[in-house]
């Protein structure tokens, strides 16, 4: 071997070497999977003058899929295109190689042994690897495939196979590298649940409670910007957001963020990822785009924040031996968490953001429960009142006591009015709404709102094609049988009475003429109801009055209606009047106890929304004998009120009102303490 010879080897061993440092300098690093294995193919290829490198790795079916190639992939050579049966002997030659986990040279057109089916079907040799492929969640081990020329010695092939083997074991690194990372990922991220979830159950204060949340929800997430909103009835109110100290409530970001979230939550999803660009259902798209303009968010996550009431779990068959378990969940508010930049790939985002949601549920769940207990202001001023803290005297326990003594006797024996509350709306009593007597499409208005009718009046005028095409065709079918009548006529006289067949043919005229008769009828009956049927298309008045439906000709003119469907609403504003009020389910037992006890009706003042300066009288006309659950599904009884409506002005129907119902006199503990003693009757003395 020349000196030149001995020269050039050196320098391709320190090449190699070289690739392989770099390598390994890489696997230590915290780049990408995508980078690491897009460099390991081309240092491969680098140290070998390799055509082609491939990356395999198993799927779910355990078919192999490419996961990386650089250079010739050889199943789609453009020079040299295999066949469907030569790409099925690749395949299996590498999954022969993946089950016997060992490195192995192939030649062109060559198998493992005699025992094995796999097949080279290429003229290139291929050096197949196990290799060690991170694919998060878990590491697969799949085949590093190396195309190149074959080698044109037995050393050469030797050393190729030695190198392809320290790259892969150089992949074994960056597995247990990353593996390690997400390991010490997941002890800093364990450590940060557990301060949060240490720190958002320390106060028993719905706003401290709330800002935590925010501050230490948003450090968790690994979020921009963390808001949490809280649920009352059927609006969200935005009560905290990371880094603020102070909610703006006019801010227009904070109501048009509190507009959204209500849509969103409208909707009963477990979670919402929204992006700007993405399309949703028309009734969030637009409260969407509004807050986007504003807060300049590239992506939104809304998550509900609740608080599991009662979980029951149901067997499964015996031989399964799992439970499934259902819960029934109160929705206290929402978490809304936003990011300024692209929204991550994978899912780490959204399972630490449902994490939140359900500690900072029940937090929130249990800071509000101990709000609402009754006295909670004066029992939290007295928890920190000096007096608390001082030793009293025997003097002053007796006095103490006297007070609250003299205090009971005062509640106990005054007397006061027990007044029950409702919610109401003022109604005229002749009231009628018009409902669509057929399917079709409104045709004419006759009226518009404000405007005064009588009893009769065409309002509305529907058009039915289906009857239309009917009425043609009965009425079409009625000419053509009177024509065909005639013409049996006027051949019935000019037949000879003598001969024999033209008395046959009479005969015949005859029998026709009557079936045509019968037909006539048939159809002549079927044109009178659908005649009937056209008049019921005029919609009119069953009194008279006034039209209150608003902007007719916009809501109805030239729109399909269906049977049965309110159009409008026609009521006599000149006539009695009376109030419709709502009384909760659980204080209407009040009310019938005094309604029995009375002889006379029980008495009713209210105040007028519009004029709450004036208070109105009227009396029980009647009380509902079943109860109904109104808009936010909480049972009412509905009593009507009867009152004087031209002692009122400004009557308008469904004006709002404040009712209230006199029912008597009772101490005055219980009218200012009725509440507590019955929460206590129903929580603690059941009954």
């Amino acid at each position: 071997m020349t000196t030149d010879e001995s020269s050039s080897i050196e320098d391709i061993w320190q090449e190699i070497e070289a690739l392989v440092l770099g390598l390994a300098q890489l696997s230590r690093t915290g780049i990408s999977s995508q980078k690491f294995y897009s460099e390991l193919l081309d240092r491969a290829m680098r140290g070998m003058s390799a055509s082609g490198g491939l990356i395999w790795i198993p799927d779910s079916t355990g078919s192999l899929e490419l996961q990386s190639c650089l250079g010739l992939n050889p199943e789609s050579n453009p020079g040299k295109p295999l066949s469907q049966q030569s790409i099925e002997l690749h395949r299996l030659l590498l999954s022969e190689v993946l089950q016997g986990n060992q490195p192995v040279t192939i030649g062109p057109h060559s198998r493992l042994s005699e025992q094995h089916q796999g097949t080279n079907p290429t003229d290139e040799n291929l050096i197949l690897c196990p290799v060690a492929v991170e694919n998060h969640p878990a590491r697969q081990t799949g085949i590093l495939e190396i195309v190149h020329h074959p080698p044109k010695s037995y050393t050469a092939q030797d050393g190729f196979l030695r190198f392809i083997s320290a790259l892969c074991e150089l992949s074994e690194d960056y597995c247990q590298h990353q593996q390690l990372q997400r390991l010490q990922e997941m002890e800093t991220l364990w450590d940060q649940f557990e301060r949060f979830s240490e720190h958002v159950h320390v106060h028993l204060n719905s706003q401290q409670t709330a800002y935590i949340i925010a501050n230490e929800g948003r450090t968790l997430i690994n979020c921009d910007r963390l808001s949490v909103l809280q649920r009352t009835g059927k609006e969200y109110n935005l009560i905290a957001a990371s880094g603020v100290d102070i909610i703006e409530r006019r801010s227009e970001s904070v109501q048009r963020l509190e507009s959204l979230v209500g849509c969103i939550q409208s909707t009963n999803r477990d979670y919402w990822i929204m992006e700007g660009g993405q399309k949703y259902p028309p009734q969030i798209t637009e409260s969407l785009h509004a807050y986007l303009d504003l807060a300049s968010s590239r992506s939104l996550m809304i998550i509900p924040l609740k608080h599991i009431i009662e979980e029951q779990k149901n067997d499964a068959t015996e031989s399964s031996q799992v439970q499934h378990s259902t819960s029934e969940q109160l929705v206290l508010g929402a978490i809304v968490v936003e990011q300024f930049h692209d929204l991550e790939s994978d899912n780490t985002l959204l399972n630490r953001a449902l994490a939140v949601s359900r500690h900072g549920g029940t937090a929130l769940y249990n800071a509000l429960q101990h709000e609402s207990f009754p006295f909670f202001t004066v029992l939290k001023h007295w928890s920190y009142s000096p007096i608390r803290k001082k030793n009293m005297t025997w003097r002053n326990a007796i006095t103490g006591m006297v007070i609250l003594t003299l205090i009971c006797a005062v509640l106990i024996l005054t007397p006061a009015d027990f007044m029950i509350e409702g919610s109401g709306t003022l109604q005229p009593v002749d009231q009628q709404n018009i409902f669509a007597t057929a399917d079709g499409t409104v045709d004419e208005i006759l009226v518009h709102q404000g405007e005064q009718i009588l009893a009769g009046d065409t309002l509305i005028i529907l058009r039915d094609s289906d009857l239309e095409l009917e009425f043609s065709r009965v009425r079409g079918e009625i000419q053509t049988t009177q024509k065909r009548l005639a013409v049996i006529q006027a051949a019935r006289l000019d037949l000879n009475p003598t001969d024999l067949n033209a008395l046959q043919k009479a005969n015949r005229l005859t029998a026709e003429q009557e079936e045509l008769n019968e037909r006539l009828k048939s159809l002549k009956e079927q044109l009178v109801l659908l005649k009937n049927q056209q008049e019921a298309l005029k919609l009119k008045s069953p009194i008279s009055g006034e039209v209150l439906t608003w902007d007719l000709q916009e809501k109805l003119l030239a729109r399909p209606v269906q049977r049965g469907q309110r159009l409008l609403t026609v009521a006599d504003l000149k006539g009695p009047w009376v109030l419709k009020m709502q009384v909760l389910d659980s204080e209407i037992g009040h009310v019938l106890e005094a309604h029995q006890q009375n002889q006379n009706p029980l008495p009713v003042s209210f105040l007028l929304l519009t004029d709450p300066g004036q208070t109105y009288q009227g009396t029980i006309e009647k009380i509902a004998a079943t109860a109904e659950t109104n808009e936010e599904g909480i049972p009412t009884v509905q009593v009507t009120v009867e009152l004087d409506h031209e002692s009122i002005t400004g009557l308008r129907p469904g004006a709002s009102v404040l009712p209230q119902i006199d029912c008597g006199k009772r101490s005055l503990g219980y009218v200012w303490f009725r509440r507590l003693i019955e929460t206590i009757q129903r929580e603690v003395l059941f009954f």
